[in-house]
C-alpha cells in the first residue's frame, strides 16, 4: 500500500490582512490622486480598481495590490 503525503493549510494561519477602500483612497490621496468616481474590489485578481484623477488632472484608471496599496498600474482613461 503506497501513502502519499498531503500538506494542508493550518487553520489556525492567519490570512494575509486586504486593504479596505478607506485606507486605499488615503493611500491615493496621499500620492496626490483625486476625484475618484470609482473603486471596485477585484478579489479574482487581487486588486482594487480605481478611476480617478491624477497630480496633473489626467483621468487614470489604476489598479492597486489589494494587500500592499501599491500602485502596480496606472494608465490614461
Amino acid at each position: 500500500m503506497l501513502f502519499t503525503q498531503h500538506s494542508f493549510a493550518d487553520p489556525t494561519d492567519e490570512a494575509p490582512e486586504v486593504i479596505g477602500i478607506p485606507t486605499a483612497v488615503k493611500i491615493l490621496e496621499k500620492s496626490g490622486y483625486y476625484d475618484f468616481r470609482k473603486i471596485k474590489v477585484v478579489r479574482e485578481y487581487n486588486e482594487i480598481a480605481v478611476d480617478a484623477r491624477n497630480k496633473e488632472g489626467h483621468r487614470v484608471e489604476l489598479e492597486m495590490d489589494l494587500y500592499t496599496g501599491e500602485v502596480v498600474q496606472e494608465q490614461l482613461d
